[in-house]
């Protein structure tokens, strides 16, 4: 060991001499590899993904869209199996609803649209409460007086994964030509964080090359951290031996293998990105809507981090934002029904709670809830329920039917 270390001692020079060129010709390899793959990856992706059809590994549910990345195809049927056993219909505009309507809006009919993700889309339910809404606003003589005797359709565009960029996108370029009086947007909290990203390559036409294109800079290329401090030259060649995953793999063919990213790197780049286009909406359509629905661990009280004071975070950003937090008026009906309150179901997790049959020993029919009071509905509203704590202007009444 001391004849090592006279050695080393020796030879320091040269040594830390050779470790210096090593670390410097692996900075100059890395930044090459790097200068390389930006310049040609957009092409080879291209040139891979332009050769594919529409329908090549993509889900036949959807249909490629340059504003909201993808929405439903039209005239089509789905279902999901457990826990959930539903089902759902397209018309010919591709909304999932009960029948087909025209897109021009008829004389005598008063017309709400609403944009939403999968819990207004309803792929996880047989009925929707879209559909529901629609049936209790005909069967309301205050809310048919209000609107002067008209028949009330409820336009649902939702579509499932979407976040508040898609959904904003799908009021501004499609929500228009229905002609509704009224426009409701819903979103989660989770919404916030999700990013623009297509779920089908476009069909033939004239601009094909251009929306593939976008397709891969929007999916794959804006996904790339180019700076991240990352040996991703040595994670592409031997890094798989030491179970690495590079960002830039030398076969681009390996990056087409990942679904493109749902949410944003970042809280920031979600909230900024989110508030842009929430205000691109309020500017061109200012009563719109909004109402903020609780997902279930909100409404269990569970703490998500990448949730925590979101929404408030959110708000501030886009202060001229009004909106509905749902979460007081859904608390009510939960009362005596939380798992807590059922002691025939304690230990049990999320999963073991979804897989529980509808009926038998372990029933949801005991504990009672609490009846609530439900206003008149009528086309005028106001919003007394939004989120105050966030602003201090006095919610604003507008009438519905003001177009």
């Amino acid at each position: 060991m001391a004849h090592l270390l006279r050695l080393l001692g020796k030879y320091r020079g040269e040594i830390a001499l050779m470790a210096v060129t090593l670390l410097i010709g692996n900075v100059l390899f890395e930044i090459g590899y790097r200068v390389l793959q930006y310049v040609t990856l957009p092409d080879l992706l291209f040139a891979e993904v332009a050769q594919r059809g529409p329908l090549d590994g993509a889900s036949t549910s959807y249909v490629f869209d340059p504003y909201t990345g993808y929405r439903y195809r039209p005239d089509n049927e789905g279902r999901r199996g457990a826990p959930w056993f539903s089902h759902w219909r397209t018309n010919n505009h591709g909304h999932i609803a009960r029948a087909d309507y025209p897109q021009r809006k008829p004389a005598g009919e008063y017309r709400i649209a609403v944009v939403g993700d999968s819990f207004t889309a309803g792929v996880t339910n047989t009925v929707r409460w879209t559909d529901m809404l629609e049936d209790r606003l005909n069967g309301s003589p205050d809310w048919t007086a209000s609107v002067k005797g008209r028949h009330t359709r409820v336009i649902n565009f939702a579509v499932d994964g979407m976040g508040l960029i898609q959904m904003t996108a799908m009021a501004r370029h499609y929500v228009p030509a229905f002609e509704p009086d009224l426009v409701v947007a819903t979103f989660v909290t989770d919404d916030i964080l999700r990013r623009l990203r297509f779920m089908n390559l476009p069909g033939q036409s004239a601009d094909r090359d251009t929306l593939i294109r976008a397709y891969v800079k929007t999916n794959y290329l804006d996904a790339i951290d180019w700076f991240r401090l990352y040996p991703e030259l040595f994670a592409a060649t031997v890094g798989h031996f030491f179970g690495m995953r590079p960002q830039l793999p030398i076969d681009p063919r390996l990056l087409l293998a990942y679904d493109p990213a749902f949410k944003f790197k970042t809280r920031a780049d979600g909230i900024r990105e989110s508030a842009a286009a929430v205000r691109a909406l309020v500017a061109a359509r200012p009563d719109t809507l909004f109402l903020h629905w609780p997902m279930f661990q909100e409404l269990a009280g569970w703490r998500i981090a990448e949730w925590d004071g979101l929404m408030r975070e959110f708000l501030a950003a886009v202060p001229e934002l009004s909106v509905i937090a749902m979460q007081p008026r859904l608390e009510p009906l939960l009362d005596g029904k939380r798992v807590k309150d059922r002691a025939d179901l304690a230990g049990l997790n999320v999963r073991q709670l979804m897989a529980l049959p509808p009926s038998g020993s372990r029933s949801f029919t005991a504990g009672s809830s609490s009846a609530i009071s439900i206003p008149p509905i009528t086309a005028r509203r106001s919003m007394p329920m939004r989120w105050r704590s966030f602003s201090s202007r006095e919610p604003r009444k507008r009438a519905a039917n003001s177009e």
